[in-house]
């Protein structure tokens, strides 16, 4: 019994204490706030692998496609933390193209260019050695290189591989193509067919046909492959031989009468003869004669400065086109083909000296 009794009292004495402990918990839980205020959690960082340097893509600079010629760019985009300057040697299935250094660098992108030259040329060829083939489609991977890492592309590159022409051959042609010009000039191939004044037709069919012929020879000789003409070039000497053609019909059109000759009559030089008609130089003849020297010349100038004959864009064509339409058209109208000098026209034919008469003797009359 006084167990019992003894608990209610010690409760009672404790009571007290607990009532002083409960009204302190408030103040405690805001030292403790004031100690360690309430703060958003701060996140540790991460820790994140840094990339490894990498190819990220190789396209063709030119077309953007994954097929590629030799005398074309290559663009090798890289992912790295060094300067991409120290990449510089080029790998062809994992074999270092030897004296092919880069065109160019783009540090802010990243990016390494590489102009494909005779060198990668040769080395494509070691893998088609055994094949007889004019021209064929090479998958190849490329890799470069900063001399202490190779770094290889994820896509492969379509190669265009030609079989090398011997330079022995080349002269040959270069010699027949100069032997051939030369036989011709000294012919009148330029002159109409009287041989008198030189014709503009025939002219602009020559003009084309010996640049391009040079220009073919002069690639076969840097590259040491047959190149490629573009469909553009072709349709510019259809162009030109369609001009020879329609103003050959026009003249025998407009000459069905012959015509004497003057032996003394001169042409007036290349340039003056090709650009007038009876009286004067005329508009037509002109502009087809400026348009022509001007492609030509661009032709020419893309053909040695990039290694490759160029191809011309449509409104080139039309433009020639309709120059050389409105040349052939109008040629039509002109007072003639060209006037055929004759400074005293009975030199062509003298006069005979007359026929003596003998007197007849007179018949006797009848007796």
């Amino acid at each position: 019994m006084k167990r019992s009794q003894s608990l209610p009292k010690l409760f009672i004495k404790a009571l007290p204490a607990v009532m002083l402990l409960a009204s302190c918990l408030p103040f405690i839980s805001t030292a403790q706030q004031k100690i360690n205020p309430a703060t958003p959690s701060i996140q540790l960082p991460k820790i994140v692998a840094v990339p490894k340097d990498s190819v990220l893509s190789i396209t063709n600079l030119v077309s953007g496609k994954d097929s590629v010629k030799i005398n074309e760019v290559i663009a090798i985009q890289l992912r790295s933390s060094q300067s991409i300057k120290k990449y510089n040697t080029l790998y062809l299935n994992g074999m270092k193209v030897e004296g092919l250094a880069p065109l160019d660098h783009n540090e802010f992108d990243k990016i390494v260019y590489f102009k494909l030259n005779r060198d990668v040329q040769d080395l494509a060829e070691k893998f088609l050695a055994s094949k007889p083939v004019n021209k064929v489609v090479l998958p190849v991977s490329f890799s470069i290189s900063n001399q202490r890492t190779i770094l290889t592309g994820a896509n492969l590159m379509q190669l265009e591989v030609k079989q090398n022409i011997s330079e022995w051959g080349i002269w040959i042609m270069a010699a027949m193509l100069f032997f051939l010009v030369i036989l011709a000039l000294r012919h009148n191939i330029l002159k109409d067919d009287n041989n008198v004044y030189y014709s503009l037709g025939r002219t602009q069919l020559l003009y084309w046909t010996v640049i391009i012929a040079m220009a073919y020879i002069y690639l076969c000789y840097v590259n040491g492959t047959l190149p490629d003409i573009p469909p553009s070039v072709l349709i510019i000497l259809g162009i030109s031989a369609a001009t020879t053609a329609a103003t050959k019909v026009i003249e025998n059109d407009k000459n069905k009468d012959f015509v004497p000759i003057d032996p003394h009559a001169k042409s007036q030089g290349l340039f003056i003869d090709i650009l007038s008609d009876a009286h004067s130089i005329n508009i037509q003849r002109f502009q087809n004669v400026v348009f022509n020297l001007l492609f030509g010349i661009v032709l020419i100038e893309k053909t040695l400065s990039t290694n490759v004959i160029p191809e011309f864009d449509n409104n080139v064509l039309l433009l020639l086109g309709i120059s050389a339409g409105t040349y052939a058209g109008l040629k039509s109208t002109e007072t003639n083909n060209k006037p055929i000098p004759v400074a005293d026209p009975t030199s062509l034919n003298p006069p005979q000296p007359p026929v003596p008469v003998t007197p007849q003797p007179a018949s006797n009359p009848p007796t």
